[in-house]
């Protein structure tokens, strides 16, 4: 019985330390000052590469993509690189506290596009969380107080 509460203490230990240096690297994107934003994601991307190549090599395991799969990394890879650099973007041009909370709605997103494009079918309950969470976000970000002039 202890091995499930361990767990779960680990769990909210690694989600709390995710949140906390996600916020560590919006706050060190806004203070790189006129850096590119195509520079922030470079040496972003090339951090997480190496961390990756590090834990690949220990792990012996091979980085091997099937044949038939390469159109759907590279679709991935676009799709996360472009997704980085908006998120840089919204980080240099807008509160970080506007940036965060829009950047947090992504698991929303999923709801949302893997209905349309992968014609899924979404429980009501999921659809309700969704209307939640963009209702949380209008009254955080506070559209229209200024954010026009900011952008």
């Amino acid at each position: 019985m202890d091995k499930p509460v361990s767990n779960i203490k680990l769990g909210i230990a690694c989600i709390i330390a995710s949140a906390f240096c996600f916020s560590l690297m919006s706050l060190f994107i806004r203070l790189s000052g006129d850096v590119p934003v195509m520079q922030k994601c470079f040496f972003r991307n090339a951090v997480a590469f190496i961390m990756a190549a590090v834990v690949m090599i220990r792990a012996r395991q091979p980085f091997v993509v099937e044949p038939g799969n390469w159109k759907y990394m590279l679709i991935r890879a676009g799709a996360g690189t472009l997704g980085i650099a908006l998120n840089f973007y919204a980080v240099d041009h807008l509160a970080i506290s506007d940036a965060s909370i829009l950047n947090k709605l992504s698991p929303f997103f999923a709801i949302i596009f893997s209905t349309l494009v992968l014609k899924e079918v979404a429980k009501a309950g999921e659809w309700i969380a969704v209307a939640v969470a963009f209702l949380g976000a209008v009254f955080v970000t506070k559209p229209g107080r200024g954010m026009m002039a900011s952008l």
